[in-house]
C-alpha cells in the first residue's frame, strides 16, 4: 500500500509542470476526456484491491486515497517536513518519517487560511450579483410635448430642436449592488448628467421679470450659427436588473427602474459672426425645475448597454414655460466586472 501511494504521489508531482503549461492544456483536455473514465476505473480498482487485502488481514484502514486523472487542478506546496498536494477539491499530505512515506488525506478544515481565503474569494466573485450600472453614457436628448409626441404648437416653435445636435452625456459612479440571487437584484448609483438642447431656429430663450420663459430674437442682421440651452443635473438611478447567462459566465442584462435628479446649473449660449466670431454665454436658472424624476431602463451584453430615460417632471416650473418632458436615448459602457 505504501509503495502504491508513493508511486501515485510521485506520478502526480511529475505531472504537475506539464499540466500547468497553458500551451498543452487543450491537447491534454482532449486526451483526458477520452481516457478519464478508464483511468479512474483502473485507479479505483487498484486501491480497492489493496483495501480488501487489509480487511482480510483484520487490519484497520484509517485513510482511503482515491487519485483521479481528469479535469482536476493540481498544486504542490512544501510545508517544512511535509508536502501538500491538492487535486481539485481534495488535498493530500505526504509526510516522510522513520517508517517511510506516509500519505494523509486532509479535510476541508485542515486547509491553510490562504487556501480558504482564495477559495472563498473565487466562490464569492462568481456567485455574487453584479449590476450593470455605472460608467459613461452618451446619447441624444429632446422632449415630449404630449404623450409620445414631440410636435410643438406654433406659439412654442422657439423651443424646436435640432435633434441631431442635441445630445447628452452622463458619468455614473460604480454601483451599489443588492443581490436577491446571482442573476437578479437591485443596482443603484450617483452621477452627473450634462444635457445640451440645440435650438433649430434663429433664437435663444430669455427669462422675463415674472420668471416666465419666452423667445429671444437677435437683431435682423445677426444670424446665429449656434444657439443652445445647457443643463447640469446630479442624478440617482435605481434599477431592478435581471441577467440571462449566455456563453459561459457572460450575461444579457435587462434593467428598469426610477431616476431622480437635482439641478446644479444651467446656461444659454449663442455663437454668431459680426466682425469676427462672437460668443455670448448667459448663466441663469431659466425657471427650470430644480427637482425631477422619471423612469429609466437599459438592455445590453456585459459592459455594453443601450439605455433610455424619460422624465415625468416638466422641464420648466409649472406656468413659467412650455410643458415639455425631457427624454434621452443612447449607449452606455459600464464599469461592471
Amino acid at each position: 500500500m505504501k509503495r502504491l501511494l508513493s508511486a501515485l504521489t510521485i506520478a502526480t508531482i511529475i505531472a504537475i509542470p506539464a499540466i500547468g503549461q497553458e500551451e498543452k492544456l487543450q491537447k491534454l483536455e482532449t486526451l483526458e476526456n477520452k481516457s478519464s473514465a478508464e483511468t479512474k476505473k483502473k485507479t479505483r480498482t487498484t486501491v480497492e484491491t489493496e483495501t480488501n487485502k487489509d480487511l482480510n488481514n483484520d487490519r484497520t484502514v484509517k485513510d482511503t486515497v482515491i487519485v483521479e486523472v481528469g479535469d482536476e487542478i493540481f498544486s504542490v506546496r512544501e510545508m517544512g517536513d511535509e508536502t501538500r498536494i491538492k487535486i481539485g477539491k481534495r488535498q493530500f499530505r505526504v509526510v516522510e518519517d522513520k517508517d517511510g512515506v506516509v500519505v494523509f488525506r486532509s479535510s476541508d478544515s485542515d486547509r491553510s487560511d490562504s487556501d480558504r481565503s482564495d477559495s472563498d474569494s473565487r466562490r464569492g466573485r462568481h456567485s455574487r450579483f453584479n449590476g450593470h450600472l455605472g460608467g459613461l453614457e452618451f446619447g441624444f436628448n429632446s422632449y415630449l410635448s404630449d404623450f409620445w409626441s414631440t410636435s410643438l404648437p406654433p406659439e412654442e416653435y422657439y423651443m424646436d430642436l435640432n435633434t441631431t445636435k442635441s445630445n447628452n452625456w452622463n458619468f455614473i459612479l460604480p454601483c451599489i449592488n443588492l443581490g436577491m440571487s446571482r442573476h437578479f437584484g437591485i443596482a443603484a448609483s450617483l452621477g452627473l448628467a450634462f444635457n445640451k438642447y440645440r435650438f433649430d431656429g434663429n433664437n435663444s430663450i430669455v427669462k422675463g421679470e415674472t420668471g416666465i420663459i419666452g423667445p429671444f430674437y437677435p437683431d435682423p442682421n445677426i444670424s446665429y450659427s449656434k444657439t443652445k440651452l445647457a443643463t447640469t443635473y446630479a442624478i440617482l438611478p435605481i434599477l431592478l436588473e435581471g441577467q440571462i447567462p449566455v456563453n459561459g459566465s457572460n450575461t444579457i442584462n435587462i434593467g428598469a427602474g426610477v431616476i431622480g435628479a437635482v439641478k446644479l446649473g444651467s446656461h444659454t449660449k449663442v455663437v454668431y459672426n459680426t466682425n469676427g466670431k462672437q460668443k455670448e454665454k448667459l448663466k441663469d436658472d431659466y425657471s427650470l425645475n430644480t427637482l425631477r424624476w422619471g423612469a429609466t431602463g437599459r438592455i445590453g451584453y456585459e459592459f455594453f448597454q443601450v439605455y433610455g430615460t424619460c422624465y415625468f417632471t416638466s422641464l420648466f416650473e409649472g406656468g413659467k414655460g412650455p410643458e415639455l418632458y425631457p427624454f434621452e436615448v443612447g449607449i452606455a459602457f459600464t464599469f461592471n466586472d
